[in-house]
């Protein structure tokens, strides 16, 4: 078990307490942005070429920062809310010169004169129709409305060329391209990138020299100009692109991806000659998850999985990489990939690190529905095979595809709300978003309803696709990324831009929300108004109207009728019934617009929004009340253990779902112990089979929670799985802590 050494938990407490960061690096990105593009002449360069200048100029400029004791230099400083800006200029000033700016150079960048020109702006085309904007009011169909881009830092690029090629050869790629298809802006702006990503490490190679650190200057020499030659290099050349890529357009969700597969021919050469051992390995490892520590941390990174011929990709980097998320002991982004048939022993180890560190890390994703998921939307088996994570779940073949993660939210639980209405919101009852499926009262059969239900879905799909179309225009014009474009197959060999379809596999995930609730509605009001008559449609409608206020009848229909979550098939095949045609309706819009629209019932933290703006819905749920996250159970209804829990999982379309069924499950600690776990490992393989897609786990009591509501002074990192990212319990909203403790706590 490696054991954190002096020099990581050194970097460890700095990282944590934000150290060197804030007083040194973090305003180094607006000022030498905004420097690039300045000094452009705007009248002979277009979008891609500015964004190019501003992201070079941060790469030639910045002020290499290198911290003692550090192996792993540069800093993961972007714009935004890491600028370290405040907006106020007495104060911003402050801050420039703690960066090391002079009073000249902060007065060039206030100048009115020094404004970056030139820009072309495409406002989105929106020709919507009336009820689809009415839906987008209603929050049941809507994008980044008001952004210039719908893929905002959301990425796994192709980290693997710069450690083999470095910028010098992505460079001479770039050339070799614009020979084959005619010099553009394109290629200019991608030189400029490979130019200053051949400086950017003799900046640092000359700052270590300086401080008589020649072990950093000898990496950064070499990298990330020229191709990685050892271990150590790799790690420093990877980092050197991931922050690249960040300044291009924040921190975020930029992440790197099967870190296991990347980095193994160097770990194993390296290995074998006798220059390195698994404590170096581990050190380079802590050092570079330390540099990617943030308070909100959705840099992700993967392990595991299984190769196109079958066989495991788990090698000796999948336990090194494991090992240290457990001896940091602080959030750090990581998923696990693996299948029905993955060895016992590694599963047993992730496991153990979720059991330990008790932070909801790592998380797993099933190869045995990813896999033909990604197939089945077009995605060649090889390639598919390559698949990881960014963000929070989604899915992204690296280096190859831009997901437009997060690209459209569908709240389908408003599918019972407006065919219980006939098409009006009983939410707001002057709009009429839905469609007109007709009077309720008339509906003599629980088929009818359900008929009544896909008409919605159909119809509110149709309006997600239709408002995610109307912003493509204005984010290829508007947002072109040349770091993106460089590190990503198909757009240089191309010269077409990453936001621009240059991508080889572009694609758009669509949030599929609400689908649990449907579920449990759609259930209550088969057994209680259809089968059981306890309760006529007519009242059913009045007190859906008026929020329930007969609460006994509300607590019957709450009660007194089977919910998602319990492994009870009639309940379960309606979340799967209706999962499965929200799936194929995204197929259908796919076929009718070209863009290709992938599954993702997910919620991230909208689950708090859609709810407010949702009716009171049969399932007992009250008007404005929060709605489930992704597909997991309404929070306190999935009575029925573990492994009932792990079977409603598992009865959803899966394989339809490329974008993963992101579940989280609340676990007693005491069933990651050593005497349990074994039983944990078998459940996950079992699941797998069944076709269980991602599961996220908390391993945190109520009692805990609640007593870091209560006082947060002694739970500090106390940290949760919150919607599928792990955050500190006492940064959450009071909302999202109450969410959090009310969802089931699995003991067995």
């Amino acid at each position: 078990m490696f054991v954190l050494s002096e020099r990581c938990k050194a970097l460890r407490g700095d990282a944590v307490n934000e150290k060197n960061f804030a007083a040194k690096i973090c305003a180094q990105h607006a000022f030498w942005s905004k420097w690039g593009k300045v000094t452009l002449d705007p009248s002979k360069y277009s979008n891609i070429t500015l964004n190019a200048a501003g992201t070079a100029s941060v790469m030639r400029n910045a002020a290499p920062v290198i911290a003692d004791g550090e192996l792993i230099v540069g800093y993961n400083f972007g714009d935004g809310a890491h600028s370290g800006l405040t907006g106020d200029r007495g104060r911003d000033t402050e801050i420039f010169r703690r960066n090391g700016f002079t009073d000249d150079q902060i007065a060039w960048y206030y100048n009115p004169d020094n404004q970056v020109k030139g820009y072309t702006r495409l406002p989105p085309t929106e020709n919507l129709t009336e009820k689809e904007h009415q839906l987008r009011a209603e929050l049941t169909a809507i994008n980044s409305a008001g952004n210039s881009s719908i893929t905002a830092n959301h990425s796994v690029i192709g980290y693997e060329k710069v450690l083999r090629l470095g910028f010098s050869g992505l460079l001479e790629e770039v050339n070799r391209y614009a020979v084959i298809n005619g010099e553009s802006d394109y290629y200019t702006a991608l030189r400029m990138i490979c130019e200053a990503g051949c400086v950017l490490g003799e900046n640092y190679a000359a700052e270590a020299q300086l401080i008589g650190r020649n072990d950093i200057a000898e990496v950064c020499r070499q990298v990330p100009a020229y191709g990685a030659r050892s271990f150590r290099e790799a790690v420093q050349s990877l980092w050197f692109a991931h922050i690249v890529n960040t300044w291009e357009d924040d921190i975020n969700a930029n992440s790197l991806g099967r870190l296991d597969q990347i980095l193994y021919p160097y770990y194993r050469h390296d290995i074998d000659s006798g220059v390195l051992t698994d404590e170096d390995a581990c050190e380079l490892l802590c050092c570079l998850w330390i540099k990617l520590y943030r308070d909100y941390d959705v840099q992700q990174s993967c392990v595991g999985g299984r190769a196109p011929d079958g066989s495991s990709q788990v090698n000796d980097l999948s336990y090194l990489m494991l090992d240290v998320t457990e001896a940091l002991n602080f959030v750090r982004c990581l998923s696990v990939r693996f299948d029905s048939s993955t060895d016992k022993a590694f599963l047993r180890r992730a496991l153990e690190v979720v059991g330990r560190v008790r932070k909801g890390i790592p998380f797993f994703f099933n190869d045995d529905v990813m896999i033909p998921a990604l197939t089945a939307v077009g995605i060649p088996y090889e390639d598919a095979c390559g698949y990881t994570q960014i963000g929070c779940v989604e899915t992204v073949i690296p280096g190859k595809s831009n997901p437009h993660a997060v690209n459209s939210r569908s709240n389908l639980l408003k599918a019972v709300e407006y065919a219980l209405a006939d098409g009006y919101s009983m939410f707001d009852p002057k709009l009429r978003p839905g469609a007109e499926t007709g009077n309720p009262l008339t509906f003599e059969s629980f088929d009818m309803l359900m008929e009544a239900i896909k008409a919605q879905i159909k119809h509110i799909i149709r309006a997600t696709a239709n408002v995610a179309v109307s912003f493509m225009p204005n984010s290829e014009v508007n947002d072109p990324k040349p770091v993106k474009s460089l590190l990503t197959e198909g757009c240089t060999e191309r010269g077409i831009d990453f936001n621009a379809r240059g991508a080889l596999y572009d694609y758009y995930q669509v949030m599929l929300m609400g689908i649990p609730n449907l579920a449990d509605s759609l259930a209550a009001v088969k057994t209680l108004v259809y089968d059981k008559r306890h309760c006529s449609m007519e009242e059913l409608l009045y007190q859906l109207k008026n929020n329930w206020p007969d609460e006994k009848l509300r607590l019957d229909f709450v009660s007194r009728a089977p919910k998602f979550g319990n492994d009870i098939e009639e309940v379960d095949n309606i979340a799967a019934e209706l999962t499965e045609y929200a799936c194929d309706c995204l197929a259908d819009e796919s076929q009718r617009t070209g863009y290709s629209f992938h599954a993702q019932p997910f919620t991230f933290l909208w689950m708090i929004d859609h709810g407010r703006v949702t009716a009171a819905t049969p399932d007992g749920r009250r008007r404005g009340e929060i709605i489930a996250y992704s597909v997991s159970p309404m929070q306190g209804r999935d009575r029925e253990g573990l492994t009932a829990l792990m079977k409603s999982l598992s009865r959803l379309p899966t394989k339809k779902t490329p974008g993963t069924t992101s579940a989280i499950v609340e676990v007693d600690p005491k069933l990651f112990e050593e005497d349990t776990i074994d039983r944990i490992v078998e459940l996950m393989l079992g699941a797998a089979a069944l076709g269980l897609s991602n599961v996220q786990f908390n391993t945190v009591c109520a009692d805990t929670l609640r007593d870091a509501q209560l006082h947060p002074e002694n739970h500090r990192n106390l940290a949760v799985r919150v919607s599928g990212f792990s955050q500190k319990f006492n940064l959450l909203s009071r909302e999202l802590q109450d969410h959090i403790i009310a969802r089931t706590k699995h003991a067995d």
